[in-house]
Formats: C-alpha cells, sequence, structure tokens
C-alpha cells in the first residue's frame, strides 16, 4: 500500500470499529430501558462515523484530483466495515425507537 494512504484506511477501519461497538452498547442500554444511555452511545458512534467518513472523504478528494489511489483488499475491508457499520447504525436506531414505544406502552398498560 503506498504509505500515504494508510493512515486514512486505518482510520477508516478504526473509527468504524469504534462506531460498531458504541452501537451495540447503545442496543445494550436500549434493552435494559436505559435510553439516556442508549442516545448517549449512539450520538458518540455517530463522532466515530465522522471520523470514518472524513478519512474517506480524503481518499476520495485524492482520487478526484487525480491522485493514485490503489485498490487493496486494506482499502476494500475499510469499505466495507464502514458500510455496514453504517447501515448497523440506521437498525440500531430504529430499534431502540422501538424499545423506547414498547417501554412507554408497558408503562401505560401498568398505570391504568
Amino acid at each position: 500500500m503506498i504509505e500515504h494512504n494508510v493512515a486514512e484506511v486505518m482510520t477508516i477501519m478504526t473509527s468504524s470499529t469504534e462506531a460498531h461497538r458504541l452501537l451495540e452498547a447503545a442496543l445494550t442500554a436500549a434493552k435494559a430501558d436505559d435510553f439516556a444511555l442508549a442516545r448517549h452511545n449512539m450520538q458518540a458512534a455517530d463522532v466515530a462515523l465522522t471520523e470514518a467518513n472524513n478519512a474517506q472523504t480524503t481518499l476520495l478528494t485524492r482520487e478526484a484530483r487525480g491522485q493514485t489511489v490503489p485498490m487493496t483488499l486494506l482499502l476494500i475491508h475499510a469499505q466495507d466495515h464502514l458500510m455496514s457499520t453504517v447501515t448497523y447504525r440506521d437498525a440500531v436506531s430504529e430499534l431502540v425507537t422501538l424499545y423506547q414505544k414498547i417501554n412507554g406502552l408497558l408503562a401505560q398498560k401498568l398505570s391504568e
């Protein structure tokens, strides 16, 4: 791999991994009815995903300017990991919302 791409590729991978870990924590918190923690972890995951996306944008900008960005297995893996984490983020967001609605409905039912 060309040396100037290593930092961006590693940032994409590590930031995506951190975001995925935080999203798992958000889902666990929602299952435990701790919605404040779930939202906090989702916001932290968004920060990590922004870091990954910024690194990706750096590589895209290089290529758009005509600089060579070699397609290596590491880059492909990083891109795949970022894409799957973004998709996971969308799913976790929906699940947290559903857990919160279910919790509200159960609380309402119990108070009747």
